[in-house]
């Protein structure tokens, strides 16, 4: 292995561990969105110096953001618009199917 390679694989690790951080920091705020020039700047602030595409793999590499452009970020823990969060009752009793089954068992047993 390269020196280069072995400098390289070092340098992705960290910045993947500081836009964890940075991306866990924001989401600790509760941001929804989060400027992706904002972000790079945050991030050149620790030293880490990136083209936006950089950016943009590193955070998608990151696995803590939903969504991703040159415009935003968006954290993974803010769900899409799209998806119903409202709690509905159960339609199965699993309780009750439990239950029915373990009678089932017992008076096959006898």
């Amino acid at each position: 292995m390269l020196i280069r390679e072995i400098v390289l694989e070092g340098y992705q690790a960290d910045i993947l561990t500081a836009v964890q951080d940075l991306l866990t920091n924001h989401m600790a705020d509760d941001a929804k969105k989060i400027p992706t020039e904002q972000f790079q700047s945050e991030l050149s602030k620790q030293g880490f110096v990136t083209t936006t595409d950089e950016l943009i793999k590193a955070v998608n590499d990151s696995g803590y953001a939903s969504s991703i452009d040159k415009d935003f970020i968006k954290p993974k823990d803010q769900l899409p618009g799209d998806i119903d969060t409202d709690e509905e009752d159960p339609s199965v009793d699993v309780g009750k199917m439990a239950g029915d089954q373990a009678m089932k068992d017992i008076k096959a047993e006898l």
